[in-house]
């Protein structure tokens, strides 16, 4: 893991997905602190101050009670700092607490291309909601190193194939050509011989965009896509080969 001047919390999706409350957001290297020396703001506006979220108490916070699923919290730094653990406070509601969320690290860019631009992804899972209650610090889920693990029939390891996928929504009524908006999704990626789930992920969402990096190229796979509104059905892609499967 790398460090950044700039790191963002995104795909903060609660069980109710319009509304969003925490009571605290801390980021760690390690075992330390280090979001006190960043200026956090946020991509609306909430209800409570956004020191809330920074002050050690889960007695204050910050609500959005409407477009908690889209909000982004950026933290910037005076310096590039590694991130690698979060702290999460709740409030007393669990319909807005997220279950999961992504935290993304990037640095201002030069030439054409979106500045700052953000080129490492890290995925957390926030687990059990505890009113006014901080979690201990949570690190990333799991990552793409090369540990083989034996499952019944079958290894799980990784490998160099990639898997790039975007999740789009056709605009109705239809146009010539048609066209499409970006969707946020969690995309599962699943083993074909076996059905083996191997991994999640959100996509982007802004772009719809995500990968799946490191996997076992010797094997096809099926994507699907499961939306967070539940007037969406899933959408199935099958017998997908990674970039690097052997023809």
């Amino acid at each position: 893991m790398a460090a950044h001047k700039y790191w963002q919390a995104l795909a903060m999706v609660s069980p109710t997905p319009t509304t969003l409350e925490l009571s605290e957001f801390h980021l760690y290297a390690g075992v330390t602190r280090v979001d006190a020396a960043a200026t956090l703001t946020a991509s609306a506006a909430p209800s409570g101050a956004l020191a809330n979220l920074k002050d050690d108490s889960t007695a204050t916070g910050c609500y959005w009670a409407a477009g908690g699923d889209a909000v982004v919290l950026t933290w910037t730094f005076p310096t590039a700092q590694n991130v690698d653990g979060i702290v999460i406070g709740a409030r007393t509601t669990s319909s807005r607490y997220p279950s999961a969320l992504v935290l993304r690290g990037g640095d201002t860019a030069t030439g054409t291309g979106p500045s700052p631009e953000y080129t490492e992804t890290q995925f957390y899972g926030l687990g059990r909601f505890v009113s006014a209650t901080k979690t201990a610090v949570l690190k990333p889920l799991g990552n793409a190193s090369a540990v083989v693990v034996k499952t019944r029939d079958l290894y799980l390891c990784s490998g160099i194939g990639r898997i790039p996928f975007e999740v789009v929504k056709e605009v109705l009524p239809a146009t010539t050509p048609k066209t499409y908006t970006p969707q946020w999704a969690k995309v599962r990626l699943e083993r074909d011989i076996d059905g083996k789930v191997m991994r999640e992920q959100w996509s982007d969402p802004v772009t719809g965009l995500g990968v799946f990096e490191d996997v076992d190229e010797n094997f096809t796979y099926t994507l699907t896509a499961i939306y967070p509104d539940s007037g969406m059905r899933a959408v199935i892609a099958d017998r997908i080969k990674p970039e690097g499967y052997p023809e």
